[in-house]
């Protein structure tokens, strides 16, 4: 079976690829690598949706790869993909350890952006990746071989290490994934379907609008939602602004409510929002009956519940009874007679309108009227509601820059590090806000301190455009590490020299204790923060007050 299945995948590839894909490789070579330019090309098309005839260049598989056979930054979902391929003729090879190990290597050389010891296809791509990078993308390191079985234990362990290393429980930085033969085949399908995902949908309480265009509504049972994930993945999802995002807060909390409370699950969420290539009723003899109905759905695509729908699949992966038991309320749009801007404006609609926020909470809080009176005394406008706007920066602020300026002028670095890990929870009620505003300077002197950070970061991004690569990555991730020595160590903030030597010391210290971290993750380990902090200040003590 795996020689057939071999066979179908490289008949693909020299139909619909081969003429997209650079093939230094013919003369004198095996043909081998060829068609694992090929998977490359399946891969990325099948993370990113990028067609097949704009990926040439992102293959970058010969001498000096460094382990990395493909690479590519989608500013869509903010993900940087890699991808190492291996094809076997015989349809039973995967990765070695060896390969395995160099390809980790590689992603870190990247992440570093050391370009030195990379071949030439690197180059022209080298720009629009290190931009990417700047943007702390989500990581999806993955193998792609025409082969069912799986990689080594060796191997395996060499990946948990490398998420080990980057993930923390409270957000998923690198994820690998593992496209063996059976993911290649139903890439391959979807590709050659256009990606049609064709459901059968049992709608309970339903109802419908004839005019002007047609769609339905009501209760579909979330085990039917799990199973569209399970054989669709994110093809349900081509036609919504985002991917589904994994390791949310929103997602554990969806998750949460879907296990602990699956009778109360319809009336929690907001439910999904979905077009359809068309839209028709099963004659089942159930006349006009809306209590239920079933429908043939033809290419549904989720324009709205992303997180909803891929919670969803995995609360039934931990509680299958439990999700068997919820429902969730779906509006399904038939774009069988509508303009052909349609769908486009319901996406956008359904994904800008305004939602709540943690942060909108803080208007039940006492403690920010407070604040606002204090300001307004010193002439100050201080805004913590959404839907207020400060007058101008010379006399105004708002939540979020006092919470941002408390954070990092902390004397905890857990309080700077969580400025790097997550903004918004600074502003949330229910995550670092209460820690945060426990205890706040008087008005004058937190003006006083903002105004201070302001001018720290005019200075230090100016500083930050005249650096390059590794330096510059330094500057850009480790920030608000550097504001927090700024504001609380040195004598000139601002100055550039002392931004200047800051910068110089930092870089020793990761040279020497973390010299092949990925820095956007080096920067939200707050005991390795307080390591580098420590011998930092120890080496500043010259400059500092």
């Amino acid at each position: 079976m795996s020689t057939i299945l071999s066979q179908r995948i490289k008949n693909f590839i020299e139909a619909n690829i081969m003429d997209h894909i650079y093939l230094d490789c013919r003369k004198g070579k095996d043909d081998s690598q060829i068609y694992s330019r090929g998977l490359v090309a399946i891969a990325i098309s099948e993370l990113s949706s990028l067609p097949y005839q704009s990926i040439s260049q992102y293959i970058v598989d010969g001498v000096g790869d460094n382990g990395i056979d493909g690479v590519y930054y989608d500013k869509n979902k903010n993900r940087l993909i890699f991808i190492q391929a291996k094809w076997s003729n015989k349809g039973t090879s995967t990765i070695e350890t060896g390969d395995m190990h160099k390809f980790i290597s590689g992603i870190y050389k990247v992440l570093n952006v050391d370009w030195v010891k990379f071949n030439e296809r690197f180059k022209p791509i080298s720009h629009e990746i290190e931009q990417g990078i700047k943007k702390d993308p989500q990581i999806y390191a993955a193998v792609i071989y025409n082969s069912e079985n799986p990689i080594s234990k060796d191997c395996q362990d060499i990946v948990n290490k490398f998420l080990s290393d980057n993930n923390t429980d409270a957000e998923e930085v690198v994820k690998f994934d593992v496209f063996n033969t059976t993911k290649i085949i139903r890439s391959i399908k979807r590709s050659k379907s256009g990606a049609s995902t064709d459901v059968e949908l049992n709608l309970l309480q339903w109802g419908e609008h004839k005019e002007p265009y047609y769609s339905i509504y009501g209760k579909v049972s979330c085990a039917d939602v799990a199973e569209w994930y399970n054989q669709y993945d994110r093809a349900l999802f081509t036609e919504n602004i985002r991917d589904a995002i994994p390791e949310s807060e929103i997602n554990s909390q969806i998750e949460k409510s879907l296990v602990e409370s699956p009778a109360d699950f319809w009336y929690l969420n907001n439910g999904l929002t979905a077009i359809a290539s068309k839209i028709s009723r099963k004659r089942i003899a159930l006349g006009d009956l809306k209590e239920s109905s079933y429908w043939n759905i033809e290419n549904i695509k989720i324009v709205n519940g992303a997180q909803t729908t891929s919670s969803i699949f995995n609360a039934s992966r931990r509680n299958p009874k439990a999700v068997a038991q919820a429902f969730v309320q779906i509006k399904i749009v038939s774009l069988e007679e509508t303009p052909l801007e349609l769908s486009n404006r319901i996406t956008t609609a359904t994904n800008t309108q305004n939602k709540v926020e943690p942060r909108d909470f803080l208007a039940l809080e006492e403690a920010q009227n407070g604040l606002a009176e204090a300001f307004q005394k010193i002439g100050v406008t201080y805004c913590f509601r959404r839907s207020d706007k400060p007058t101008g920066s010379d006399s105004g602020l708002d939540v979020e820059e006092l919470a941002l300026m408390l954070a990092v002028s902390s004397e905890s670095m857990s309080d700077v590090v969580m400025a790097k890990r997550n903004l918004g929870a600074l502003t949330d009620p229910k995550a670092h806000y209460q820690k945060l505003f426990a205890s706040i300077p008087k008005a004058s002197e937190a003006w006083e301190r903002i105004q201070i950070l302001r001018k720290i970061r005019i200075m230090l991004d100016d500083y930050t455009k005249d650096q390059k690569g590794r330096d510059q990555q330094i500057l850009v991730h480790g920030n608000r590490f550097i504001e927090n020595i700024l504001i609380k160590h040195v004598s000139a903030p601002h100055d550039r020299h002392s931004i200047s030597k800051v910068h110089s010391e930092l870089r020793n210290v990761i040279s020497e204790d973390y010299p092949d971290a990925y820095l956007a993750v080096l920067f939200k380990n707050t005991k390795k923060c307080q390591n580098m902090m420590d011998k930092i200040l120890f080496r500043l003590n010259p400059v500092a007050d």
